[in-house]
């Protein structure tokens, strides 16, 4: 049962369709633990897409980093991504940042302990607070997890 909540959560999430009751406002991953819609677990990596440019989620991130006391990550550009590993005590952060158009980009986090093992919790908390640095104060639609309020409505 939990497999097929979790295949029917990831099928909605990438469709864009977050709107059945029994997901919002969290969705089962696929690890069967409670993330926000719109954000995806995969093989221990946390993915979430943003309707904001490149640019605008390249410079949160690199602000929620400073902010939660990362050093300076450092940075490589593969194709048109931009990718940037930062290190905490014990912990390795690889964030993706690949552009799906001009005013969309999906951000993967992945975040490794020393010991080899993968931190789920600590990669969904980054995206966690990079959204919030994206969100301006007082947009409450964006608060409720609807994106950084740019979306198009329908």
């Amino acid at each position: 049962m939990l497999g097929f909540v979790a295949t029917l959560g990831l099928v909605l999430a990438l469709s864009g369709c977050i709107a059945a009751p029994a997901l919002a406002p969290a969705a089962f991953s696929a690890g069967g633990d409670l993330v926000k819609a719109g954000t995806v677990r995969l093989g221990g990596a946390t993915l979430r897409t943003f309707s904001a440019p490149l640019a605008d989620v390249y410079q949160a991130t690199r602000k929620t980093l400073d902010s939660l006391g990362f050093q300076k990550p450092e940075e490589e550009m593969a194709e048109e991504r931009v990718i940037l590993h930062a290190h905490g005590v014990d912990r390795t952060v690889r964030i993706d940042l690949q552009p799906i158009t001009g005013s969309m980009t999906q951000m993967r986090v992945s975040v490794r302990k020393s010991t080899l093992g993968k931190d789920p919790a600590t990669a969904s908390e980054l995206v966690a607070q990079i959204e919030q640095t994206l969100t301006p104060p007082g947009d409450a639609r964006a608060a409720r997890g609807h994106g950084n309020g740019r979306q198009s409505r329908r």
